[in-house]
């Protein structure tokens, strides 16, 4: 049941798509949040390598992570809006095309304005691609898979963390930082292929006026789980972003040791965004947002004592865990506010995820560079969490929550 305005009284039918072999096709739009995963967070780990290679510092190279950002934040709910009445299966292509353009125009940027550029245009593609795909998983596996099918399209970004980052930083480390940025567009143009292979027809929404898209956003409740969103993707992304001064500073680890922390929070990562969906369909989303808040808060407080490695690696798992179960459920509950507008209320959702972590990589930016100890940092990411369930607790619950 649904009390949003927009939604009262209409129950959104089963598109004809929705069949029970709807995995292959959301299988192959998760290869492309597979590479949107890879991308988001594989310059994190090369942004010495491309401050060394094009002479700028790195704090300056950072600045490539948070063009994409917030292209992705700013740009995804206009993107949602302006492209309603174009086809799903063509636009998704368009996207992913434009995503690997923007790569391989990344690889061969001479300096850094043409680096940012690019940034901002692979941006713009992931932003038209990642809330469609979710709409389109939702309409394939219809009402009784949602939450599973949504959560294999976050899992596609989890895994890019898991496996795709790993990759491309050793491609950065061994090779170059261009051939990184080859690599996440190679992995793109694999998601183009399968799109226009394996992907069905989808039925094109029916044409909605602007307006009445963005008067959704008179919905308090819309606004409260997107500033959720926004708060908890925050706190979690500022202290992951900062894990090698973090992790340096509390426990002694580099080196080997660091990669082995980080790929522990991608494996947590995976069974939290996959996990989340399992729970969303049988607990509800509002029982799984608060699980998984209360786990962000214990475990970014305990990043703080952990010295050993054994502990590091619990914590690890358990944090990347809570800070990827947050936004299947949270999508789920805004597609049932409105079933109607399923991609609007997606992109406003990735738009609180992607600013998050715009303005979570920057803050925690500020905060090291000017000589904040790594304990104080993981406090920062406990308080912006604890903002986040506050929220969530002040949103009001359906009665009985669908």
């Amino acid at each position: 049941m649904t009390t949003s305005s927009t939604a009262a009284g209409i129950n959104s039918p089963a598109p004809a798509t929705s069949s029970p072999a709807w995995g292959r096709p959301v299988a192959v739009l998760a290869l492309g949040s597979f590479a949107m995963g890879t991308d988001s967070f594989v310059l994190a780990g090369i942004l010495p390598q491309i401050a060394h290679g094009l002479h700028i510092s790195t704090g300056a190279a950072g600045q490539t992570i948070t063009a994409f950002a917030l292209t992705y934040g700013l740009t995804a709910p206009f993107l949602a809006a302006l492209t309603s009445r174009l086809p799903r299966k063509p636009l998704l292509a368009v996207a992913l095309a434009l995503f690997v353009l923007a790569n391989l125009a990344s690889a061969a940027a001479p300096n850094l304005p043409l680096l940012l550029t690019a940034r901002v245009v692979a941006g713009l593609g992931a932003a038209l691609y990642t809330p469609n795909a979710s709409a389109a998983a939702a309409a394939l596996a219809g009402p009784a898979a949602r939450g599973r099918a949504l959560s294999v399209i976050l899992g596609g970004l989890t895994v890019g963390t898991v496996f795709g980052v790993p990759v491309g930083t050793a491609i950065g480390q061994h090779l170059s930082w261009e051939a990184s940025l080859v690599f996440v567009a190679a992995v793109g143009a694999l998601a183009l292929l399968g799109v226009l292979v394996v992907l069905p027809g989808l039925p094109i929404p029916p044409a909605i006026p602007l307006a009445q898209r963005f008067a959704v956003l008179a919905n308090r409740r819309v606004v409260a789980m997107v500033a959720f969103m926004l708060l908890a993707s925050g706190g979690s992304i500022m202290v992951y972003t900062y894990t090698a001064t973090v992790l340096g500073q509390i426990a002694h680890i580099h080196g080997t040791g660091l990669a082995a922390a980080l790929l522990a929070w991608g494996v947590g990562g995976i069974f939290g965004s996959f996990g989340s969906g399992w729970l969303t369909d049988r607990l509800g989303a509002a029982r799984t947002l608060t699980v998984a808040i209360a786990l962000l808060v214990v475990t970014l407080a305990a990043l703080t004592v952990c010295t050993s490695m054994v502990l590091v690696i619990v914590v690890m798992v358990l944090n990347g865990a809570a800070g990827w179960a947050v936004a299947t459920p949270n999508n789920h509950r805004l597609t049932a506010l409105a079933p109607t507008l399923p991609s609007v209320v997606i992109s406003f959702n990735s738009s609180g995820i992607y600013l998050g972590q715009a303005l979570g990589a920057a803050l925690g930016g500020i905060l090291v560079d000017h000589g904040v100890t790594a304990r104080a940092l993981c406090l920062t990411g406990v308080a912006i969490a604890l903002a986040a369930a506050a929220v969530h607790a002040l949103i009001p619950r359906p009665a009985p929550e669908s």
